[in-house]
């Protein structure tokens, strides 16, 4: 099999599901969803938006996880998404929170909030033209699952690290 580049196996731009920071969390989930169903066939579906901007500037993504995390009002000052079991021990207390209101209560609530209040800043991006090799070592030492691929400065894909491991996959079974 041929090397692979970033290139090869990226989603482009405008088949990702794009919003304003200023959207809410319920368009920016429909939009998520509407976008995911245009896919093709074999394509894992859409689990984030881009967001965007007054000026169309691509300026940070909205995940699963910034969703679920902006349901829990002191998420932020816990210390992160990724907390070792002797960090959560050391915490005790504030890893008790038991929050004033049921999940789906804190769901609904959460609904109309803008999407600016729960994304994450993008601050990382590979270049089109990378091996995925160099993609690869990106996601891991940063532990992101997804990239903003440039040309340039220009934003044209996003670059999943789902869609890296079915080719992986693909590879391995190949054989």
């Amino acid at each position: 099999m041929e090397e692979k580049h970033v290139k090869d196996i990226m989603i482009p731009i405008e088949d990702y599901a794009v919003v304003s920071q200023d959207a809410t969390i319920k368009e920016a989930m429909k939009i998520m969803k509407e976008t995911s169903e245009k896919l093709s066939p074999g394509k894992y579906k859409h689990l984030g938006v881009l967001v965007k901007d007054q000026e169309g500037k691509i300026i940070g993504k909205l995940t699963q996880a910034d969703i679920l995390r902006g349901l829990e009002p002191q998420y932020k000052d816990i210390g992160g998404s990724y907390l070792s079991p002797l960090i959560r021990e050391e915490m005790g207390d504030a890893m008790a929170h038991l929050p004033d209101r049921t999940f789906f209560e804190r769901c609904r609530a959460h609904s109309n909030k803008k999407v600016r209040a729960f994304m994450t800043t993008i601050a990382l991006s590979v270049d089109i033209r990378e091996d995925l090799s160099h993609a690869v070592h990106v996601m891991l030492i940063s532990d992101h699952r997804g990239l903003l691929v440039v040309e340039g400065k220009k934003p044209v894909g996003v670059l999943r690290l789902t869609d890296i491991y079915q080719l992986v996959k693909q590879t391995i079974l190949e054989e």
